[in-house]
């Protein structure tokens, strides 16, 4: 049986109730979460102020990323269909298209090799 995931809306709920005074026990009993969750959740919250991992993503990043044919043909079709997205929303469009990461560089990269050129748009 695979291990449950728990929902970031139900890890936010973690900080304010220990601000509030409530036990690490009793947010236990009270949202049905083990107290290694909670734990966690705290030491995150104190370092980041997130409730999950900043850094869940970077073993993903930590080696150099080679975009497939696919990719470059899917980077260019997205730039002919939104003549004006940001370099940002690369990455997003990718990781949902089929779980592939990119940098900000490597698809930097990418749409240099395409000849694809930054230009302002005016109204």
């Amino acid at each position: 049986m695979p291990p449950c995931t728990v929902s970031i809306d139900l890890k936010a709920h973690i900080p304010p109730l220990h601000h509030d005074g409530y036990s690490i026990k009793e947010i236990c009993i009270l949202l049905d979460v083990k107290k290694s969750l909670v734990y966690k959740t705290l030491n995150l919250h104190a370092r980041y102020r997130v409730v999950c991992n900043p850094h869940k993503y970077l073993h993903i990043v930590d080696h150099c990323r080679v975009l497939s044919i696919a990719d470059f043909s899917f980077i260019s079709a997205v730039i002919a269909h939104h003549n004006t997205i940001y370099l940002d929303k690369f990455p997003h469009e990718l990781w949902a298209k089929d779980q592939v990461y990119a940098t900000l560089p490597t698809l930097l990269q990418a749409i240099q090799q395409l000849d694809i050129t930054c230009k302002a748009v005016s109204a």
